[in-house]
């Protein structure tokens, strides 16, 4: 039986002397492990095709526990990730946060949020740090941890500058943090870490317009570089502290842009 799936390849690795393990995050199955047979092999068809970033439709065929790739044809490649080692970074980053929390379901819209991401840095459309906080903080939003960064979740405040509390997935205004804060040094420590990063109400709204517009507009929007760099810490900090884990490729995407 042939199934065709249309997908992302976020892993390609090297089996044996020709083969090639991939993971592909499709559309329709989600994520998909497949051996493609003699992939590296100069005369194959299927060896551009089912390289690490590049968007191919695929036939998979099941041959005993394992799926095989009959064909694949490439529809992106994006070949600009290359043109730079701080694109090509951050692009690894991408995908391995993919990696991270896809599953066997099929999630359109982070496939969306992906191939969009890949293309602005392919084609250096905009700013690396803004194309990765709109990764950031859409891609935490869509696998289930959506912020509230609207108004102030204690008085619904919606102006001035605010307190992102990372764990909490909220916002509070200036003098709710400050009553908060004088609370909790009167609490015994019950153990739960409290982690908060500063907006500005420019970066605050550009936070929520990221979260909440359409997928092909969400680098459509500019703010100051003080703003983006106060966008650039939140959006960082909540997807790792949310996701509860450390990137080895967002440590390198760091290193080559320091």
């Amino acid at each position: 039986m042939l199934t065709e799936i249309t997908g992302l390849v976020l892993r390609s690795v090297n089996i044996g002397e020709s083969d090639r393990l991939i993971t592909v995050f499709s559309k329709e199955m989600g994520t998909v492990t497949a051996m493609v047979k003699s992939a590296r092999t100069l005369k194959n068809r299927n060896m551009s095709s089912t390289q690490q970033f590049c968007y191919s439709s695929m036939v998979l065929y099941k041959k005993g526990d394992k799926l095989w790739v009959k064909e694949a044809s490439a529809i992106e490649s994006f070949f600009g990730l290359r043109r730079t080692i701080e694109g090509l970074s951050l692009a690894g980053y991408i995908v391995e946060v993919l990696s991270d929390v896809t599953t066997a379901e099929s999630e359109g819209e982070l496939l969306r949020l992906a191939l969009n991401s890949l293309y602005a840095i392919s084609e250096e459309k905009y700013p690396l740090d803004k194309i990765k906080a709109a990764f950031e903080i859409r891609a935490t939003s869509i696998i289930g941890f959506m912020p509230d960064v609207l108004s102030c979740r204690e008085c619904g405040e919606e102006q001035g500058s605010f307190y992102f509390d990372i764990m909490g997935g909220n916002i509070l205004c200036y003098a709710c943090n400050t009553r908060i804060e004088r609370e909790h040094r009167n609490i015994p420590d019950d153990g739960e870490r409290r982690v908060v990063t500063i907006l500005s109400e420019g970066a605050k709204i550009a936070l929520g317009y990221m979260i909440h517009c359409p997928i092909e507009r969400i680098f459509a929007f500019n703010v100051s570089d003080e703003d983006m760099e106060l966008i650039s810490r939140a959006a960082e900090e909540y997807l790792v502290n949310q996701l509860e884990r450390s990137f080895k490729s967002l440590e390198f995407y760091k290193e080559v842009k320091r």
